[in-house]
């Protein structure tokens, strides 16, 4: 399993599914929180004595042939494309090989533009297998088709498209369709029902570093916190922020929160035009470290955008992020946090707005209500 956005959660969806159909499913995660999966859906986290390394990957199979399951899914956790290349060669050997999608990230190990991303993805192509991809550009898939074919396999591409508004009832608003179908595009080639697949995939455990949305009661209204600090290039934010938006229909208010980095410049400011020219939110909130310099260039983006640096409380609570970041009376008031995860700032408003509590569960009855 590699790609860019959603390894971590397309592995627990493929697993999902298939245990969900009987077969014992072994699966290991490599995201913010590395976790071994067991077929009975219980899980363990890795624990690491030193930096990562793809070796790791050697001793999970070692369990995976002592239990003996009929699957094991693999997130790939290799990023140059001489360790991914060697991860698949000559220790995973996949019979079914997954690109889930190609962004601009990691571009010091993989390369500065999409289709030297897509190259440096490539090398986990498995040999006489399929490709399965969730890409959509034309020159992105023919370098993937290549890849597919010089390893004497085949190229599937499968949409986000395929899958209808009803089986997406049950999901959360941030759940991509596109990494369903993929899912269900294994689960498929295994033999499982897509219903039984659907029904798997839902009951499988989100992933800790997946989006979450915490919903608060305040006295003036709702307050919906969607904490995207973990999303890393501004393609896959702005489809969520779309998704959001399309969520909420006409009502509320989106207000931007971007939490600068000194040492995230470049992404900073790619979030910052990002935000700048999106016409939904109705202002922009920057916070985190050199406020000034990033709110500077939002303004040389677009002079007409509301913007603010607020101080964010040590000890705060909903209650003063909504003070602080509410522009008007709409209820709801969503704010959408991108760009950078560690700061103090970032810190201090996860402690007040992710509380278990708090966290928004997606209804089968009614996905499109934030009520």
């Amino acid at each position: 399993m590699n790609g860019i956005r959603g390894k971590s959660t397309i592995v627990r969806y493929i697993a999902g599914a298939l245990r969900a159909h009987g077969i014992e499913t072994l699966a290991k995660t490599t995201g913010s929180d590395t976790r071994i999966i067991y077929p009975d859906g219980s899980e363990e986290p890795i624990i690491r004595r030193g930096a990562p390394t793809i070796l790791e990957q050697i001793s999970v199979l070692r369990r995976a042939r002592h239990n003996n399951p009929g699957a094991v899914v693999f997130e790939c956790m290799a990023l140059r494309p001489e360790y991914q290349e060697m991860s698949e060669r000559r220790m995973i050997r996949a019979t079914d090989g997954i690109i889930a999608n190609i962004r601009q990230d990691h571009v010091e190990q993989l390369g500065a533009t999409l289709p030297e991303i897509a190259v440096s993805l490539c090398a986990t192509a498995p040999a006489n297998a399929p490709l399965y991809t969730a890409e959509d550009d034309p020159d992105l898939l023919a370098i993937l088709d290549r890849a597919a074919k010089a390893q004497g396999g085949w190229l599937v591409p499968v949409s986000g498209d395929e899958i209808t508004h009803e089986e997406m009832q049950g999901f959360s608003p941030l759940d991509f369709p596109e990494n369903i179908a993929l899912a269900l595009a294994i689960a498929d080639r295994h033999g499982v029902p897509r219903e039984v697949a659907l029904d798997g995939i839902r009951q499988a455990r989100p992933d800790p570093g997946a989006s979450k949305i915490h919903r608060h009661e305040l006295d003036g209204g709702r307050l919906i916190w969607i904490d995207l600090f973990g999303v890393n290039d501004v393609q896959s934010a702005g489809m969520n922020i779309r998704m959001i938006i399309d969520w909420i229909g006409d009502d509320g208010e989106v207000v931007f929160l971007i939490n600068n980095r000194e040492d995230r410049q470049f992404r900073s400011v790619q979030f910052a035009e990002m935000a700048a020219d999106n016409a939904d939110a109705a202002k922009i909130l920057v916070v985190g470290e050199t406020v000034g310099n990033l709110s500077r260039e939002i303004v040389n983006r677009n002079p007409e955008t509301r913007i603010e640096t607020p101080q964010i409380p040590q000890a705060a609570t909903p209650q003063d992020i909504a003070t602080l970041a509410n522009a008007t009376a709409t209820d709801p008031l969503v704010i959408v946090g991108l760009a950078n995860i560690h700061t103090e700032d970032a810190s201090r408003l996860r402690r007040a707005l992710e509380k278990t509590q708090t966290e928004w569960a997606p209804s089968a009855a009614a996905r499109r209500s934030v009520a």
